[in-house]
C-alpha cells in the first residue's frame, strides 16, 4: 500500500529552511505495531527558468538531529529535466525514523543543492499543493478474515469475490498518479445457490423475471493522489472503486 506524508515545518537551521514530516491520517491504521516501510521517496518541486532547461545539479537531503545539528545523509538525486518534481530515495533514513518509539518527534530534513547557484527555486513552503512530499510504500499487513466469501478452490463455483489487482504502472499512468501504485478492484464470479424446490423456483423466477446472479453488494472508496494542472498535487476519494463483498441479491 502507499501513504503520503505532507510537510508541516517552518523551522530553520543556520538560515536554511527545514522540511518536517509527521505521520498523517493515511497511516493511522498502521500505527499499532509501527510501520513496515518497503520504500520511501522524497518529492521536491524544483523550478528553473526556461532558458535553464539544460542546467545540471544534485539535490542532497540530510537528517537533522533533535539538538538542531546536521545528522546523516538521507539521500541524493541528480536533476531529472523531464520532471518539475524531483524524486529522491530516502528509504534507509525513513526506516530508522519509523522504527523508533511512537513518541518520537517529526522527521526533519535539510536540503542542499549542488550546482543550483541561485538559479533553481526549491518550493519548501507556500501552498499545500507545492510543498515537499514524503511518499511511503508499506509492506502489506497480514491477511485478515473477512465476512465476504473470497474465491478459492473450496468454493466449488459458489458466488464469491475474486481478487483482481489493477497496476497503474502497467497502464502507463504512473507518470501522473503519485499514490497508490495500484489497487485491488476485485470482481464477483460464481453461481448463486439453487432454490429450495421446483415450485419456489418457478414463483421466484416469475416475480423477478430473471434468475438471481452473483453481484457486488458492498463497495469501498479509493483514495487517489495525482498531479493536476500546473503539476499541483491533488487528493481525491473515488467512491465505489473496490468490490468488498459479493452476494446473490
Amino acid at each position: 500500500m502507499g501513504a503520503l506524508i505532507v510537510d508541516r515545518s517552518g523551522a530553520t537551521l543556520n538560515g536554511q529552511r527545514l522540511i518536517e514530516f509527521r505521520l498523517g491520517p493515511e497511516t493511522d491504521s498502521e500505527q499499532g505495531e509501527g510501520l513496515a516501510v518497503e520504500s520511501a521517496e522524497l518529492l521536491v518541486r524544483a523550478e528553473t527558468m526556461p532558458r535553464r532547461r539544460r542546467l545540471r545539479y544534485t539535490l542532497w537531503a540530510f537528517t537533522v538531529n533533535g539538538n538542531a545539528s546536521v545528522g546523516e545523509l538521507a539521500g541524493a538525486c541528480k536533476r531529472d529535466p523531464s520532471r518539475i518534481w524531483q524524486r529522491m530515495d530516502v528509504t534507509a533514513a525513513v526506516r530508522r525514523w519509523t522504527r523508533s518509539e511512537r513518541t518520537r518527534g517529526p522527521l526533519r530534513l535539510l536540503l542542499d543543492c549542488s550546482g543550483c547557484m541561485g538559479r533553481v527555486r526549491l518550493r519548501l513552503g507556500g501552498g499545500q499543493a507545492a510543498r515537499p512530499l514524503l511518499r511511503l510504500r508499506l509492506q502489506p499487513p497480514p491477511p485478515r478474515r473477512r465476512r465476504a466469501l473470497v474465491c478459492d478452490a473450496a468454493n466449488h463455483g459458489r458466488c464469491c469475490r475474486q481478487t483482481y489487482y489493477v497496476s497503474f504502472r502497467a497502464l502507463g499512468w504512473d507518470d501522473w498518479i503519485v499514490a497508490p501504485e495500484g489497487y485491488y478492484a476485485n470482481y464477483c464470479r460464481g453461481a448463486c445457490s439453487p432454490f429450495l424446490n421446483y415450485h419456489s423456483q418457478v414463483v421466484e423466477a416469475a416475480r423477478l423475471e430473471r434468475a438471481a446472479c452473483c453481484a457486488p453488494v458492498r463497495f469501498s472508496a479509493l483514495s487517489l493522489i495525482y498531479f493536476g494542472a500546473d503539476s499541483n498535487i491533488i487528493k481525491r476519494d473515488l467512491p465505489e472503486m473496490v468490490v468488498e463483498e459479493c452476494d446473490c441479491p
